[in-house]
């Protein structure tokens, strides 16, 4: 694939969408497309359902688009919302009992330990992930769920809470910092970058 050697500015180009650009727009998706794509079959294992999700992501940007400028780490955003429509792939894959039985066996494997050690099963993954969150404190919770099911910045989260960005920011930071501690202290060991969670701050 040709591509411009030219850096795409992500600031101009998301006012551009804004104003309805769709030249700005593809320039953007080609510029993501493969980063998101690869990240989402590293993680769902499945390239019919990473190619609609990466479209899906895209979708939601065009349709926003009047909004778009406001985006102030695009490529941050960008991964969050692959991050919950990953989410969304696996719960929706509770329908099917087989393809979520191979999904949780490959991303729980890791070579070289032994079966009782890298598979874990999927409830009891599910169930350590709901007790991280209830582990958090009132304060952290009431920052972590609108930051990453809602999409809100920590602006409009600090506004709501009658706190300074920065401060919501340390507190996004400790609740990321102590789901992943939960995590890893019960020997969870889910095939997952470490940026994965970086994406939820």
């Amino acid at each position: 694939m040709t591509e411009s050697h030219h850096p795409i500015d992500n600031a101009y180009c998301l006012a551009r969408i804004s104003e309805g650009d769709e030249h700005c727009f593809n320039l953007i998706f080609k510029k993501y497309r493969d980063q998101l794509y690869g990240y989402l079959v590293s993680v769902t294992k499945s390239r019919e359902a990473s190619e609609e999700m990466v479209l899906d992501i895209f979708l939601k940007i065009w349709n926003g688009r009047e909004r778009a400028a406001e985006i102030r780490d695009l490529e941050a955003y960008l991964f969050r919302i692959a991050h919950r429509r990953a989410i969304d792939f696996f719960r929706a894959t509770k329908r099917n009992p087989e393809l979520q039985d191979a999904i949780w066996e490959a991303m729980t494997s890791v070579p070289g330990l032994d079966d009782a050690d890298t598979l874990i099963h999927r409830k009891n993954v599910e169930q350590l992930i709901k007790e991280a969150l209830n582990q958090l404190s009132p304060q952290r919770k009431k920052v972590f769920e609108p930051r990453n099911l809602e999409d809100l910045s920590y602006a409009e989260i600090g506004e709501t809470m009658q706190l300074s960005s920065n401060t919501v920011r340390n507190h996004l930071a400790a609740a990321v910092q102590s789901i992943r501690a939960y995590l890893q202290k019960n020997k969870v060991l889910v095939f997952l970058p470490s940026w994965f969670f970086e994406k939820m701050l």
